[in-house]
């Protein structure tokens, strides 16, 4: 029997007096699983049966046999439907429908389709989903109210369901950050949909606006021996800034950046309240700086340098606002100890924050839903591993449930917020992880 252009192509003799009873059961056999074979509806058809949605085959990732974007049809507002219903993007990766099922949570756009180590660790499929209201998963009218936990977690719940009648050996949650703790909310809110969770460089925030996380940051500081010296530069950025906003106001506009939101002062004194902890949540600390640079145009390269090039334009405020509202009314986020640097600044405090609310959307917090989300994670959220690097600001939050709950916290000592995939974790580390996963999804 070989298998050719998808259907089964069936080799077998006739029946003939020669043969005895059990090479006709056998030849019989061969034949039923030929013809069954050939009935399998390929997993284009299997997908294109699943009601709502819109399919494209896309190129293939090496190690899947098909690759698809996903167009999935979601109400706006899960607990009434009236009010209308918009498209969810997500990428499926299908190598068998006998091999589990990751589901990649993503907490912002998904542009491309990224494959988790653990997809590939898993040998698994997977499906990667765009964060309802960011990227091209938005409702025509973005009413941000129902921009909540709530919804977006019964987005990945309707997702479950609808491909839980082809994929039915396990299903895998796997997100990062932001990502991450959507992957253990729906755990909270469905916790029969998925047999195992894993939560990347995932904190749970109970603070709307928390400078705490600072002082872990200054902890971090003071053991490379380089605090003070840090706290000079920063002070030095923002002394010399009129001779170093030039130098911004050229790369900016060079990348074809605007920044009419805030203006250039505000972005440059955001930029350099947030170097402490840019370094440590994407790079090595603040030995990576040069401290011995004076001049204005090495002082911003150095400050560029340590930011990775990021500041708060007209494009990053607009691409991620639909976070500034998750962070403002239920996920909190860090702000910057603004009093340390008072006498420097020009911008209002209120405006020199990590997060923005947008112009004519009321918004208010409640840590309520976290607080929850964090005792019961702690306390009885079983099935679930928490991956979190030692050098990583966020670590300050991270999960460590009690003992007695089936599920286990790993901090990978001297890594940051991007350093928590596979090929960071040591070998014993790796193989206990994966053999619990495993025990969970069996």
């Amino acid at each position: 029997m070989k298998i050719q252009g998808g259907y089964a192509q069936c080799v077998y003799r006739p029946v003939s007096s020669n043969y005895n009873m059990t090479t006709l059961r056998t030849t019989i056999m061969a034949l039923f699983i030929c013809l069954n074979l050939i009935a399998q509806p390929s997993i284009t058809e299997r997908i294109s049966k699943i009601d709502n949605i819109a399919i494209a085959e896309i190129s293939t990732k090496d190690g899947f046999s098909k690759c698809f974007e996903i167009m999935f049809r979601q109400p706006v507002n899960h607990s009434d439907t009236s009010e209308g219903f918009f498209y969810q993007k997500m990428y499926l990766s299908h190598k068998s429908i006998d091999k589990p099922m990751v589901l990649n949570v993503n907490g912002y756009v998904s542009s491309s389709n990224r494959i988790s180590d653990w997809t590939h660790s898993l040998d698994a499929n997977q499906i990667y989903v765009e964060h309802r209201y960011f990227g091209e998963s938005k409702p025509k009218k973005m009413n941000y109210e129902h921009l909540n936990m709530l919804n977006s977690v019964s987005d990945l719940h309707c997702i479950k369901m609808a491909f839980s009648q082809i994929y039915q050996n396990g299903w895998v949650s796997v997100g990062v950050s932001k990502g991450g703790l959507t992957a253990l909310s729906y755990k909270y809110f469905y916790p029969d949909d998925i047999d195992a969770t894993i939560a990347l460089s995932t904190s749970v925030k109970t603070s709307e606006c928390d400078s705490s996380f600072f002082n872990f940051i200054d902890s971090l500081n003071s053991n490379q021996g380089c605090k003070d010296e840090l706290d000079s530069f920063q002070r030095l950025l923002l002394k010399e800034k009129d001779n170093i906003i030039p130098y911004l106001n050229d790369y900016l506009i060079q990348r074809g950046k605007s920044f009419d939101h805030l203006g250039l002062t505000t972005i440059y004194e955001i930029a350099v309240l947030e170097i402490p902890f840019s370094i440590w949540q994407n790079g090595k600390g603040c030995q990576t700086i040069d401290f011995s640079v004076y001049d204005p145009k090495s002082l911003f390269n150095e400050m560029r340098k340590s930011l990775n090039g990021w500041f708060m334009t007209d494009e990053v405020f607009t691409r991620i606002n639909s976070y500034h509202i998750q962070a403002l009314t239920e996920l909190g986020y860090y702000c910057y100890p603004v009093t340390r640097f008072s006498n420097l600044l020009e911008s209002d405090f209120e405006k020199l924050t990590p997060v923005h609310p947008i112009e004519g959307v009321k918004i208010s917090y409640s840590n309520e839903l976290m607080t929850q989300i964090k005792k019961w994670a702690i306390t009885k959220g079983n099935r679930v591993i928490y991956i979190s690097g030692g050098n990583d600001p966020y670590s300050k939050y991270r999960i460590v449930p009690l003992e007695g709950v089936n599920a286990k916290s790993f901090l990978l000592e001297g890594k940051n917020h991007n350093e928590v995939y596979n090929y960071y974790i040591d070998s014993a580390t790796y193989d206990e992880i994966k053999s619990l996963i495993i025990n969970w999804i069996e």
